[in-house]
């Protein structure tokens, strides 16, 4: 019987390690991975092409701007409490991160076929720009001019790339004969092209980016129920 005991403590003993190892190797596969520092590192490649995580910079700001904006008439005391929310089969926070690629990878292929095809901007045009840069710096919060990922200038060289894709876009909708909306980056139309000409990889560890706490920050963490963390430890009391 001691023989039988001094084999199968042993036995344990590595099988808690290995398990224990495994749950460790899980939970770092877990953490958060932090944008600022991963600039330089390739988000995502569209037909071998890098995307780089400085490249969403700008889709960063934008998407976590109007989200927030929700968040704050949803709950303002708690707006973390909408990032958390679960809605047509997931999380608010999910859906901000696909939002986010999708309009990346979609403004980068427009943009892409536009210089291709010797698209340029009339001076109309460029001063257009100007009214899309003015309301998107104004529309956010000063905690996000605070934590920008990347130099305000180089923010600012979307707005021109994204006005030639929306360029390029208008014209090949009117060469379908369809809608603008068709090209759109949740359009039928776009998604047709993007899936049969088009090879997308996106990082594995976009997914461990954390919506809502990259240009902003919740001070306190939040329940789908309202509590902070404050008021349920008093609860626990």
């Amino acid at each position: 019987m001691k023989k039988k005991l001094l084999i199968i403590i042993p036995i344990v003993i590595v099988v808690a390690i290995a398990l224990g190892y495994i749950g460790y190797r899980g939970y770092k596969n877990r953490q958060t991975f932090e944008f600022t520092e991963h600039l330089d590192d390739t988000a995502v490649t569209i037909n071998e092409e890098a995307l780089l995580y400085r490249e969403l910079s700008f889709y960063v700001l934008y998407i976590e701007q109007k989200v927030e904006r929700d968040a704050r008439v949803y709950n303002s005391e708690s707006p973390k409490d909408w990032w958390n929310s679960y809605l047509n089969g997931k999380f608010v926070s999910v859906q901000a991160a696909e939002a986010v690629m999708d309009m990346a990878v979609h403004d980068r292929i427009m943009y892409d076929r536009a210089i291709q095809e010797g698209i340029t901007l009339t001076d109309e045009e460029r001063a257009q720009i100007q009214f899309a840069h003015a309301d998107f710096w104004e529309d956010l919060y000063d905690e996000q001019l605070e934590r920008l990922p990347v130099s305000k200038e180089e923010i600012d060289e979307n707005f021109e790339r994204i006005a030639l894709g929306e360029k390029y876009q208008r014209k090949l909708a009117a060469e379908k004969g369809v809608n603008d909306f068709e090209y759109e980056f949740d359009g039928y139309e776009y998604k047709q092209m993007r899936d049969n000409e088009y090879k997308i990889k996106v990082d594995d560890n976009y997914k461990k980016l954390v919506f809502g706490e990259i240009t902003l920050h919740h001070n306190k963490t939040s329940f789908i129920n309202g509590w902070t963390s404050d008021s349920k430890k008093k609860n626990v009391r």
